[in-house]
């Protein structure tokens, strides 16, 4: 009997990868935002710590940006059944894009390691056959 955990960890995956790609958005808008408004207050105070939001919130949206993009690499990954260490890579990124999908994307991820070795042996004897 086959089974799905691959593709419902994949879809997971991208699912929770998206959400935090999506996050990275008010994490910028925090950022610049908040350091264009502290930069045209006219207290010189003010303006030193016009880098504080964006020593804040700039690298939290860099941190989504890439572990989201690495949940989706990992998603797709896991859909075609290829590259189980870069499946698992996308489901702990994943944790952080959507932190309840992410767990089950773990779960399902690890769940699934039996038909990326089926799929990995099934390539390996097609292409030993003439």
């Amino acid at each position: 009997m086959e089974s799905n955990k691959a593709t419902v960890a994949g879809i997971l995956d991208i699912t929770a990868g998206i959400f935090g790609l999506v996050g990275c958005v008010p994490l910028l808008v925090l950022a610049f935002g908040g350091a264009a408004v502290l930069g045209m207050v006219p207290e010189p105070e003010a303006n030193r710590l016009a880098i504080l939001p964006l020593a804040l919130f700039l690298p939290l949206a860099i941190f989504g940006f890439v572990s989201g993009l690495i949940a989706v690499f990992g998603g797709i990954s896991a859909i075609n059944r290829r590259r189980w260490g870069l499946s698992v890579a996308g489901a702990i990124a994943a944790v952080f894009g959507f932190f309840p999908v992410g767990i089950a994307a773990v779960i399902f991820t690890i769940l699934a390691e039996p038909e990326f070795r089926a799929a990995r042996e099934l390539t390996a004897s097609s292409r030993a056959e003439p």
